[in-house]
């Protein structure tokens, strides 16, 4: 009897554990994306205060 207990103990341990790294990997891979995206549209952002203060 208890070796069945402890093979549930064990698979829901295993589900947690996957289910937690598979939200960690997810958001790594979100927080890569928008970094990425952020990273394309900065230099024109930064661009503008450049061209705007050496026009004064």
């Amino acid at each position: 009897m208890q070796d069945s207990e402890g093979k549930k103990v064990r698979r829901i341990a295993a589900i947690i554990y996957l289910l937690i790294m598979a939200f960690l990997a997810g958001g790594t891979y979100i927080h890569q994306q928008r970094a990425t995206v952020g990273s394309e549209s900065a230099p024109v952002t930064q661009s503008q205060p450049q061209q705007a203060g050496s026009g004064n």
